[in-house]
């Protein structure tokens, strides 16, 4: 009988080191939960404008289309006490719950499994010892705060879309999200699968990135508890990355953007890895979309290199005590020491004011950010677009409108010239462009739309010589790519022959 005793104990004790030692809600460690409880659901959704994982096809018959399949997972605000929180198990759990993707889901469920393991033990699932599994075990009966399928509460909460980084999950910020979801938000995670059906591991691919997180979107604001007019989106390595392209798609619909340790700060935005996404930055220069940024301060952040793209943004700059990459999310933060923890906790309570002042417009939040130990960056005043020049040109005095075209680019005189022209305006295009010429005098392409202009409207000569400045002009503008430097040397010179 004392033998058996002692194995009861024994194994009880095993339990106890396996297990996390608090009850529910141990994972979130020292953060305060907001007025709400926290439901969860998952469902799949169909992108008809994707095809995924389609058949070979079989000889002297049509290939099969299947659309591609979005893991749509939601935190949400609920009224409290609303039933048995789940296990952290049932994060994977959930995943086959819907029949939506049959083929998908199953696929879906090992490898959020597996992956977890390499985020909490550092190890792939297949090569952990009997030791490792049985600590694995006690870290997924952990119960979290989400309640299955609670009620949703009254109200209509603002939306975050998530997304992971390379080789991250759906759920591997899940404390962030809960806690969010407990304060009022939203929130909407994915599998952002790569568009070839072979592997399930993020890959990158931001094109891919942009159609997921847009599909999200418009998937989440037609929920009846979602405020369709404040969106904001959180990423994590890649995933930051991601929302930082889809912040600069233009039209985006973003309010704010949480930039988890991408990577980017510390090798630079020139970093040959970064090109594709540099050039998704730079079409929307203009964004004034609020960011925060959170590294690790002692690998030496270059928070420097945003600087020509957020310019016109409200920008913290959050460099945290020593954080590892992965620990920036709570798969990898909730396993570390209490110190590690505290850190990723104070990421989350940053995150929750920033988004409280610039997604809620709560002045109480703004005041603690400020407060905080953050570095701001007050925005630069954001030029108008071409379509607002346009617009301030014809409502404006001379002398505001001259004050107005001082603060504008190359991009938005031609534009705003551009939208007076095909209103039949050509006078006040052409004057616009000679007033943009004077104030832009190194502008290759200013000169060439004012020459454009002028062989529109019939001054021939004025033209010619307006067509050989702009060519004198291309090798100095700094303004310019190369290949938009060999683009209107092209066109200039097409027009010279004529």
């Amino acid at each position: 009988m004392r033998k058996i005793t002692e194995r009861v104990i024994w194994v009880f004790i095993s339990l106890l080191l396996a297990v996390p030692l608090c009850a529910q809600g141990e994972f979130w460690g020292e953060l305060k939960a907001g007025p709400y409880g926290v439901g969860f659901r998952a469902t799949y959704q169909a992108d008809t404008a994707r095809w995924y994982d389609a058949d070979y096809p079989s000889p002297g018959k049509p290939q099969v289309k299947k659309p591609r399949p979005i893991l749509v997972a939601l935190w949400y605000p609920a009224p409290p006490g609303q039933g048995k929180a789940m296990l952290h198990r049932d994060y994977f759990r959930v995943l086959t719950l819907d029949s939506g993707a049959p083929e998908f889901a199953p696929r879906l469920r090992k490898f959020t499994h597996d992956q977890a393991a390499l985020y909490m033990l550092g190890k792939e699932f297949d090569d952990l010892s009997a030791d490792e599994r049985g600590r694995y075990d006690g870290l997924l009966a952990t119960p979290v705060v989400a309640v299955l399928n609670a009620p949703a509460a009254e109200g209509r909460f603002p939306v975050v879309i998530y997304h992971p980084g390379l080789g991250g999950t759906y759920e591997d910020n899940a404390v962030a999200c809960e806690f969010l979801a407990s304060h009022g938000y939203v929130v909407v995670s994915s599998a952002y699968q790569p568009a070839d059906s072979s592997g399930l591991s993020i890959n990158g691919d931001l094109e891919t990135s942009f159609a997921d997180l847009a599909f999200l979107l418009r998937y989440a604001v037609t929920l009846p508890f979602v405020d369709a007019d404040k969106v904001a989106a959180i990423g994590h390595s890649y995933g930051a990355q991601a929302v930082l392209g889809w912040r600069a798609q233009p039209g985006s619909p973003l309010d704010a953007v949480v930039f988890l340790d991408s990577a980017l700060e510390y090798a630079g935005f020139d970093a040959p890895q970064f090109t594709r996404l540099k050039a998704a930055v730079v079409r929307n220069p203009r964004s004034s979309t609020p960011i925060v940024l959170f590294a690790d301060r002692s690998r030496h952040p270059k928070f420097e290199t945003f600087e020509p793209y957020l310019k016109f943004a409200p920008r913290y700059e959050a460099g945290t005590p020593a954080l590892e990459h992965n620990s920036f999310v709570s798969q990898g933060a909730v396993v570390k020491d209490d110190e590690v923890r505290r850190r990723y906790e104070a990421v989350c309570d940053l995150a929750l004011k920033f988004l409280d002042a610039y997604v809620r417009g709560d002045a109480e939040a703004l005041k603690a950010l400020h407060a905080a130990n953050l570095r701001y960056r007050a925005p630069a005043p954001a030029p108008p677009t071409g379509a607002q020049l346009a617009r301030l040109y014809r409502t404006e005095t001379p002398a505001n409108a001259q004050s107005l075209m001082k603060a504008s680019d190359s991009e938005a005189v031609i534009g705003a010239a551009s939208i007076l022209f095909d209103g039949d305006e050509k006078k006040q295009a052409v004057d616009l462009l000679k007033s943009a010429a004077r104030l832009l005098p190194r502008s290759a392409a200013v000169a060439e739309a004012l020459a454009d202009a002028l062989q529109q409207t019939g001054d021939l000569p004025a033209a010619r010589t307006t067509y050989e400045k702009a060519l004198s002009l291309l090798p100095g503008d700094d303004t310019l790519t190369e290949i938009e430097k060999g683009q209107l040397r092209q066109s200039i010179e097409a027009a010279l022959k004529k």
